[in-house]
């Protein structure tokens, strides 16, 4: 950082200047300026600015002050702190200043000497002074740089900066260490000259050496000391000594008077060991060399800080005999060890010795090879080894040739004090750490004290490394140098080398060498200073296995060093690094700990990367862990949950606590899901908190689970129940220590959960054999206490972190749709919600209620439509997949269970899907995925597919409904074909419901409509051409209102956007929804619509749009509809029409019919859809075993499906019509049969198959409040009821045999196409469902024909089972052709009133209700369908005909009236007669069976029968008995005994009229023979008429007493036959 700024050198100075003028007089500030200039000379600006101006000025003032005084003898040194206090400038570093009189070598000693001591210098400032000073050392005047002359003296000044010391004592010794410095150089200075004095003295010396030398060697040693003068050698000092052998060694002995320079102050006080040599070293001395080299034993102080050389040379007598030794000591100069080898003296002659025993052509590349390696040979080796020495190691060095090995060549000082060694290390292996190794390795084996290093770099791949080691003379050490050369390779040998050479090891040659091409920069330096090479190579090979199946590949272990609780893991992952946000909470959630985290890249020679993430955490205190058993757990487990196949959450922590593997964990995560949606209450992280705080419990659960349906398999059933109840018994024994309540019910729920649970797919495989990645459990939902009402037969819950969904269903054939649903916190809550309705809905099908939902979890947040809608539909595959898993498959007839699949319930093959919303399109996706699992019904599984009926093109939906509108407007008189109605609709013409119900009449006048877009308003429509224009937009695809043509449109209409802020309201608009206001809101003017005065309001959208005045909006649950929804009694519109679903509240709906409105309800009106997918499910399940059998081909079979679409749609809206019909026939009567139906929902409510709050049916008060207001049950209510009592019977008749009745089952062609009963009837005898199908169509043809309670009464008054009343009502209706009848009168809609239809339709009630009663009383146990119609039916027809004859008297006057009457109303004769007949018709039965008893024509014996009647008014009393009021169900009871009692006694009258001795054959005569016989018990009836006909009230009681005449009369006849 800058702490003042400088344009140049000059600025500078002048604000300096400008700064010390402030501390200084005007007088000395020149000198002060021309100091300051030299002071910081050659310092560079930049260097400047990093300091203060204010130090900068401190620290000049601070030198010149020390400059102003200065005693030329005695240098000054100065080491401080600088601190403003003190000296008025301040520094963060120590100061050192010298001051000295010029000399050589000052700088670089002080230089030298704080490195030594390991002060790192700042700053660094020097200059050499000229000055003048008086005698006393003042300054006198300071001179421009370089002035010499008289009384000019030069002085050196040094300032510098290092590391602050704040210790006062360690100032004070390091002034002390330079001040010696400074006399060392001092001395070394001042003994120069006489030291080259001394060499040439000694060169003088040399031709008088007595001994006999080499005349050329002794030239050269004279050329070589002349050279050494010659400025290549700063001489340091001198001394001369001679060598005394002593014992084992010897003594040195120095002249002190030869001592010269550092010498003086070196040799100053040595000790007797400091003299001692050693043996070699003494032979070495005595050797007669005449020069001789080594080096000193002590690092020089002055100018380098190298170890000095010794240059030698020896006084040898003639002898041989060394006399003296005179030696320098001081430091080869630069040049030196720059200048070529054959140019240094004495070295050259060594070289070219070298070269000759070579024998190298020096031209040659081994010659050249030969003459590099001398040439950069360390001038100390030159120097100082032998020739034959040198050879060896110069060709040792040339036969490296450039390999890429590293050799160690040894050399050892003469002396014992030094051993030099030059280590080849290949460049791209060296560096500092090898350096250090080699290092490291000498030291130890050479037990060296200190080593000095020199690195030599050249072209060549070798590195040269010369290094000095300091030993101890006296440890005579014995190297085995190839040892050695051996420890330093191993040393040496890189991580790298370590790791090359374990990836072959490990992988193969070939393999190997591929791995480390292929990583080329192999592990990052990070990485390996962390792990050793070993663990490289185990970490490359999860790298290697990484893969686009295996993305991430985990690794845990314990470090050695590490604490107890300490763990590592190392996560393997490719291209791009984890980010440390996605995986802390996964090892968090694991419940580990995470201390830090090594991220590592590794990268492949193609470009791509890996990463190695190593984590070190802690585990949780109190936690005993077994890591390397635990790794592969906790391994899989976070694998896993990074991949997504396992959830990130608390439940993890199971993985460290429990033990258990992540599949185990999975599984109490998925029945904690689904306790959630049960609604237990209990948030996810609490029930995971609960599991951990009792692991042994959270282990049993899993055992008793794996016990149940994975052990299962290889257990016997007793084994199984008994080892299932030890664990059971284990886990509540467990569940009686925990404390904390609700922690207990959570673990309960569990073990109830598993319990109920009846099969799993949780331990099948996949098509490759691994574990599957969503599981399915199959319940007993009724062994799950508290689940929400209702409470279905089965229900599977399908689980994975991708998708979650239930099915539901209400028994073991159930159909209903899947939905895609947005509610996960509560999904089941709306499945729940929708199969109530699809129960009711589903009454008129084979099938009971079913409905599935699933949940997407990890839609696309920020995906296109495509993208969304591609994750749901594999979520859908997943849900589906999930559902058949579980589910037995039947293979040519015989039942194949799913596989590895323990079952814990019976066989249970039949599973069928359809759409619903948003899977609307789904339904081929899941027909493709049954193919695939083989199942049995194919592409019969999901109705609606591409080989299916398509709804919207058949409108079926809407057709159905429509038939509903048709039947209240017809109850209004209005035929919604001709008559013009006026229409508001809900939703839009692209859609199924709205648009096809909108096109079902072209007399529509569509005043106003709307979807969740636009509002359509229309006041005055012409109905043909709106009709035209709402087909048009109805073939256009993706349509919306504003595709519609305004141009055709009544004035005061418009379209108009939901998003405008207010719509003005049109004259014409207020005229026709009676609007009062201007203006409205959007939301406003839909609130009036719904409210206004129309006659249909047809609803084909989503959302609900009314409720009752009793309901809140919240009750409602459709939040987006809150604004503009109403209230039922606010409906003025005379019908809805309900195409969609829950567009009303079921009170809503009440509340509207309590009103007069006209409704039925969604699941009445839109019945249709559920109603053809059963059929088209029905008819696949038929021909798909002709297709089977080979009999027909697929394709074949397909075109025959599209071939009967007509004929299915006509099937599907006969049921639609027959169902409205039975409940208007029922809502004529709902006043005064509300007995009859609290009666019912009672008993249905005591069986538990309804619950009437679920449904809201009233209770009883209720009730009581509806008779006070002289009200019955609404249609909405009888809708409910209607649906209940045929889920009942068909339950029933299920149950019984009825269905194996080959004429009961004869109902089954019923359901399917004529055309195809015809072509298939056998196969359809044989149909999987054929049980089924009888119970639905029976049970749908008795509640539609006799009515909703009718099973109830006759179960109430015979205390038969509903499945005989069934079985019963069949003979009756087949007798007397009740079918034919019905059709007959519902021919005469339109032609004659409505009330007059249902008024016919009532008789045959009431017919087929006595007669019924009549079979289940007279022939309790014998009753065999085929036998009874056969016998009954043609006697019947033969006397139904002869009502004109059989009847007399005021009976037949009455029968005739009464005919009469309905021909006028336009009823055709022969119908209105067999109406008007039916209580004559009835007694044909007893007429029939008083036929059989006495043998007798049975024309007779309705003659005689009538004849009775007439003669004794039986025909009127009955009349009486039939008008008696009821007022409870007692009376009622009573009523129908009197009845059939004087049925029974009329019929005995007749038959002992018949069977009377010697009568007159003329039935007339025969009677009155007979009142004759019997006068006295005729007269007591008769008086007993005469009081009857009396009577002013009515009374049950005198009932009773005139039966009792009757009968008396009737056995007072002898021998009659009861």
């Amino acid at each position: 950082m800058a702490f003042f700024t400088a344009a140049s050198k000059a600025d500078f100075q002048h604000q300096l200047q400008a700064a010390l003028a402030q501390h200084i007089s005007e007088q000395a500030l020149p000198q002060v300026a021309l100091f300051a200039e030299q002071f910081f000379g050659i310092i560079s600006l930049d260097e400047l600015t990093q300091r203060r101006l204010s130090d900068l000025a401190g620290c000049t003032l601070s030198a010149w002050r020390l400059l102003e005084h200065f005693e030329h003898g005695t240098p000054e040194v100065r080491v401080y702190n600088p601190d403003y206090e003190r000296h008025g400038w301040q520094s963060t570093h120590t100061a050192v200043e010298v001051l000295h009189h010029d000399l050589p070598f000052l700088v670089d000693s002080v230089r030298t000497e704080l490195n030594r001591r390991g002060y790192s210098i700042h700053t660094l400032q020097t200059t050499v002074l000229s000055v003048r000073r008086d005698e006393k050392g003042q300054l006198l005047e300071l001179l421009p740089k370089g002035t010499s002359g008289d009384g000019v003296l030069q002085e050196s000044l040094m300032y510098l900066e290092i590391d602050r010391c704040a210790n006062a004592a360690e100032l004070n010794v390091l002034a002390r260490e330079l001040e010696q410095v400074l006399g060392e150089v001092r001395v070394a200075v001042e003994d120069f000259e006489p030291m080259k004095a001394k060499l040439h003295e000694l060169l003088a010396g040399i031709d008088a050496t007595e001994y006999t030398i080499d005349p050329e060697e002794k030239s050269e040693v004279k050329v070589f000391l002349e050279w050494l003068v010659n400025n290549h050698f700063t001489f340091l000092g001198y001394e001369e000594f001679t060598v005394s052998s002593e014992g084992e060694g010897g003594q040195l002995q120095y002249a002190p008077s030869s001592f010269l320079g550092l010498t003086k102050l070196l040799r100053a006080g040595l000790t007797a060991e400091d003299l001692h040599i050693e043996g070699y070293a003494v032979n070495y001395l005595q050797e007669p060399t005449l020069l001789s080299f080594a080096k000193a034993a002590h690092p020089s102080r002055v100018h380098r800080p190298a170890y000095p050389d010794y240059v030698s040379i020896r006084q040898i007598d003639a002898d041989g005999k060394v006399i003296k030794e005179s030696r320098f000591m001081g430091l080869y100069t630069s040049s030196v060890y720059g200048e070529s080898v054959r140019a240094i003296p004495y070295i050259r002659r060594k070289v070219a010795e070298v070269e000759r025993r070579s024998g190298f052509d020096a031209k040659a590349h081994l010659g050249k090879e030969l003459a590099q390696v001398v040439e950069v040979l360390p001038r100390d080796d030159l120097f100082q080894t032998p020739v034959d020495e040198l050879f060896t190691t110069v060709m040792s060095i040339v036969q490296i040739q450039e390999r890429n090995k590293i050799r160690v060549f040894l050399r050892k000082d003469p002396y014992g004090r030094f051993c030099y060694c030059l280590a080849y290390v290949p460049r791209d292996v060296y560096s500092t750490e090898v350096r250090q190794k080699i290092q490291q390795v000498l030291m130890d084996r050479l037990k060296a004290s200190d080593c000095e290093f020199w690195t030599f770099f050249s072209e060549s791949v070798l590195a040269r490394v010369q290094l000095i080691l300091r030993v101890d003379p006296k440890i005579n050490l014995e190297i085995d140098v190839a040892q050695l050369e051996n420890e330093v390779i191993q040393a040496c040998r890189s991580w790298k080398d370590d790791y090359a050479s374990l990836v072959v090891e490990s992988f193969g040659e070939a393999q190997g060498t591929n791995v480390l091409a292929d990583f080329p920069k192999g592990f990052p330096a990070g990485y390996r200073e962390r792990f050793a090479a070993h663990s490289a190579v185990v970490d490359m090979q999860h790298v290697l296995s990484l893969s686009e199946a295996n993305p991430l590949v985990m690794s845990f272990y314990q470090p050695l060093a590490g604490g107890r609780q300490q763990l590592h893991c190392k996560l393997y992952h490719a291209d791009t690094p984890l980010a440390l946000s996605d995986v802390l909470p996964i090892l968090e959630n694991l419940g580990l700990r995470v201390l830090g985290e090594f991220p590592y890249r590794l990268h492949h020679a193609n470009g791509r990367e890996f990463w190695i993430h190593d984590f070190a955490f802690t585990y949780g205190e109190g936690l005993n862990l077994d890591i390397q058993q635990l790794n592969d757990t906790l391994q899989d487990a976070f694998v896993h949950i990074v991949r997504g196949d396992a959830e990130n959450d608390a439940f993890n922590r199971l993985v460290l606590t429990a033990g258990l593997p992540w599949r185990d964990v999975a599984l109490l995560r998925a029945y904690a899901r689904y306790l959630k949606q049960i609604r237990l209450g209990f948030d996810l992280g609490y029930i995971a908190t609960t599991l951990n705080n009792h692991t042994d419990i959270a282990r049993e659960l899993t055992r008793l689970f794996k016990t149940r349906f994975y052990l299962a398999r290889k257990l016997g059933s007793d084994d199984l129940d008994d080892k299932q109840l030890r664990l059971e018994q284990a886990i509540l024994t467990a569940l009686d220590d925990v404390q904390v309540l609700n922690e207990d019910r959570i673990l309960r729920r569990y073990l109830d959960l598993i319990k109920a649970t009846l099969r799993t797919n949780f331990y099948q495989a996949d098509a490759n054999g691994q574990s599957k990645s969503y599981f399915s459990f199959k319940f007993n939902p009724r062994l799950i206490p508290e689940l929400p009402k209702p409470v279905p037969k089965f229900e599977i819950f399908v689980y994975s972190p991708r998708v979650e969904g239930v099915h539901l269903r209400f028994g073991n054939v159930a159909r209903g749709g899947l939905r895609w649903s947005d509610r996960e916190e509560d999904f089941r809550t709306e499945v729940l919600g929708l199969v109530k309705a699809q129960q009711v809905k589903n009454s008129v099908i084979v099938p009971v209620g079913a409905k599935g939902g699933f949940v997407p979890r990890r839609l696309p947040t920020t995906g296109n439509r495509d993208e969304v809608q591609a994750e749901a539909i594999a979520c859908y595959r997943i849900f589906i997949s999930g559902l058949l898993d579980i589910t037995d498959n039947l293979k040519e007839g015989a039942l194949v269970p799913p596989v590895n699949v323990v079952r814990h319930d019976d066989d249970d093959p039949y599973l069928v899907v359809a759409a619903d919303k948003g899977t609307a399109t789904f339904s081929d996706i899941a027909n493709g995925i049954a193919i695939d699992y083989g199942f049995w019904l194919g592409d019969a599984f999901a109705s609606g597919g591409s080989a299916g009926y398509d709804h919207k093109k058949m409108g079926i939906t809407a057709k159905g409904a429509w038939v509903g509108v048709q039947r209240h407007f017809r109850e209004r008189d209005i035929n919604v074909q001709q008559d013009s109605i006026s229409v508001i609709g809900i939703g839009d013409m692209a859609g199924d419901v709205f648009g096809n119900g909108l096109l079902m009449s072209d007399k529509l006048q569509l005043v106003a409509a709307f979807n969740h877009l636009h509002i359509f308003i229309d006041p005055n429509p012409d109905p043909a051409t709106s009709f035209a224009e709402r087909q048009r937009l109805f073939n256009l695809p993706r349509s919306s209102w504003t595709d519609y043509d305004t141009s055709i449109m009544s004035a005061g209409g418009g379209i108009f956007p939901r998003s405008l802020k207010s719509i003005a309201i049109t004259e014409q608009m207020k005229a026709r929804f009676d609007i009062k206001a201007d203006k409205l809101t959007p939301t406003e003017l839909l609130h009036a619509l719904l409210k206004a005065p129309v006659d249909l309001l047809w609803n084909g959208g989503i959302g609900t749009y009314v409720k009752s005045s009793e309901e809140s909006h919240a009750d409602v649950g459709d939040k987006a509809n809150d604004a503009l929804r109403v209230d039922g009694n606010e409906l003025r519109c005379k019908v809805v029409g309900e195409g969609g679903n829950l567009g009303m509240t079921q009170l809503g709906r009440v509340e509207f019919g309590l009103n007069g409105g006209a409704t039925n309800t969604d699941f009445i009106d839109n019945a249709g859809g559920v109603d053809c997918s059963d059929h088209e499910v029905n008819i696949k399940i038929l021909l798909n075993e002709v297709v089977q059998a080979g009999d027909m081909t697929e394709k074949q079979r397909n075109q025959l499906l599209e071939s009967m679409t007509d004929e299915v749609g006509h099937l599907v809206l006969g049921n639609n019509y027959k169902q409205t019909q039975a409940l208007s026939l029922a809502a004529r009567r709902a006043y005064e049969r509300i007995a009859e139906y609290k009666r019912l929902m009672s008993d249905l409510e005591a069986r538990g198959k309804l619950d009437r709050a679920i449904e809201f049916l009233p209770a009883e008060e209720q009730i009581a409040e509806r008779i006070a207001a002289k009200q019955g049950l609404s249609r909405a209510e009888l809708s409910v009821l209607i649906s209940y009592s045929k889920i009942d019977l068909k339950e029933a008749l299920l149950e019984s045999r009825v269905p194996d009745d080959d004429y009961l089952a004869r109902d089954m062609e019923t359901a399917f196409p004529p055309s195809l009963s015809a072509k298939f009837s056998t196969a359809m005898r044989g149909h999987r469902l054929k049980r089924e199908i009888v119970s639905t169509q029976i049970a749908n043809d008795l509640v539609n024909h006799m009515g909703i309670t009718f099973v109830q009464r006759l179960k109430e008054s015979t205390g038969m089972s509903a499945a005989a009343v069934a079985g019963a009502y069949v003979i009756v209706r087949d007798i007397f052709h009740l079918p034919h009848w019905f059709r007959q009168i519902e021919a005469l809609d339109y032609k004659v009133s409505a009330e007059i239809q249902l008024a016919l339709m009532d008789e045959l009630m009431r017919l087929g209700r006595r007669a019924t009663r009549w079979f289940l009383r007279s022939r309790r146990n014998e009753l065999d369908a085929g036998r009874d119609v056969a016998h009954f039916g043609p006697h019947l027809a033969a006397l139904g005909l002869k009502l004109d004859e059989l009847l007399e008297g005021p009976t037949r006057e009455i029968w005739q009236t009464r005919y009469q009457a309905y021909v006028e109303a336009g009823v055709p004769e022969l119908l209105a007669r067999m109406v008007a007949g039916t209580t004559h018709l009835y007694t044909l039965l007893p007429i029939i069976e008083a036929s059989d008893v006495t043998g007798q024509n049975a024309a007779d014996v309705a003659k005689a029968y009538f004849a009775v009647g007439s003669a004794l008014d039986i025909t009127w009393y009955l009349q009486q008995i039939s008008s008696l009021p009821v007022e409870n169900n007692w009376q009622a009871l009573a009523r129908e005994a009197f009845r059939d009692d004087v049925d029974w006694q009329q019929r005995a009258i007749t038959v002992s009229v018949l069977q009377m001795a010697d009568g007159p054959s003329e039935i007339d005569a025969r009677l009155a023979l007979w009142l004759e016989q019997h006068t006295l018990m005729v007269e007591r009836w008769r008086a007993m008429l005469v009081e009857l006909r009396a009577a002013s009230g009515t009374d049950y009681a005198m009932y009773a007493v005139a039966n009792r005449e009757l009968l008396d009369l009737a056995m007072s006849g002898q021998g009659i036959t009861v």
